[in-house]
C-alpha cells in the first residue's frame, strides 16, 4: 500500500470512528440488556413505540404472546407496563386488545425471530392496556409527570398445537427485561 493510500485509509477510518461515537444510537435510550435483548420505549402523545433490540451475538426468538386466526390477529399479551402516575401511585397494566375480549378458536404463539443486531418494533396505545387490580381499562395519565416502563418475561412456546409440536424446540430467549422509563407529561 502506498503512503498516500495508507494516509487516506487512516483519515477515513478516523471519520467513521468519530461519526459512530457522536451519533445517537437507539440502544442509548433503552433499558438494560438482559441475555442480549434490550427494550426501548418511546412515545408520541398516547401512541407508544416499543422496540426489541438484539444486542447479543446470537439469533433468538421472542414469544410476545398469542396469535389468533392463523396469525391475522397478533396479541402481544406478554408485554406489561409498570405505570406510576403523577401522584406516585404505581400499578401494573397488561396488554389487552378490547376488540378481542375472548377466544373462540385456535391460539398460536406470537413468535418473533430476532437476528443478532436486529430490531423489532411494535406500535401500541395507552388504551390497549388494563390493570386487573384496579379494573382500569386504559392507562390514565393525570396532570403532571407520569412514568411508564415496559416489561417482558421471555418464555418458550406455550400454545403448542398438534400440527406444530416442533415449535417448542425453537431457540427462545429467556429472561426478564425492562425498557427505559418514559416520562409522559400531561
Amino acid at each position: 500500500m502506498t503512503k498516500a493510500r495508507f494516509s487516506f485509509a487512516v483519515v477515513i477510518s478516523a471519520i467513521v470512528a468519530v461519526s459512530a461515537i457522536n451519533s445517537p444510537r437507539l440502544q442509548d435510550t433503552c433499558g438494560r440488556a438482559i441475555n442480549g435483548v434490550q427494550m426501548c420505549l418511546a412515545s408520541s402523545g398516547s401512541n407508544l413505540r416499543l422496540a426489541f433490540v438484539n444486542v447479543g451475538d446470537r439469533d433468538v426468538s421472542l414469544n410476545l404472546g398469542v396469535m389468533m386466526a392463523n396469525g391475522k390477529i397478533q396479541l402481544p399479551n406478554r408485554i406489561a407496563m409498570k405505570f406510576t402516575d403523577a401522584q406516585g401511585k404505581t400499578r401494573l397494566f397488561k396488554f389487552g386488545d378490547k376488540r378481542y375480549p375472548g377466544v373462540a378458536g385456535r391460539l398460536d404463539d406470537y413468535i418473533v425471530p430476532l437476528r443478532a443486531g436486529s430490531t423489532y418494533t411494535l406500535q401500541l396505545t395507552l388504551d390497549q392496556f388494563w390493570c386487573q387490580d384496579t379494573k382500569e381499562f386504559s392507562i390514565p395519565l393525570i396532570s403532571g409527570d407520569n412514568f411508564l416502563t415496559a416489561e417482558l418475561e421471555g418464555t418458550g412456546a406455550s400454545a403448542v398445537n398438534l400440527d406444530m409440536p416442533g415449535i417448542k424446540l425453537m431457540n427462545f430467549w429467556f429472561g426478564k427485561v425492562d425498557s427505559n422509563t418514559l416520562t409522559l407529561r400531561h
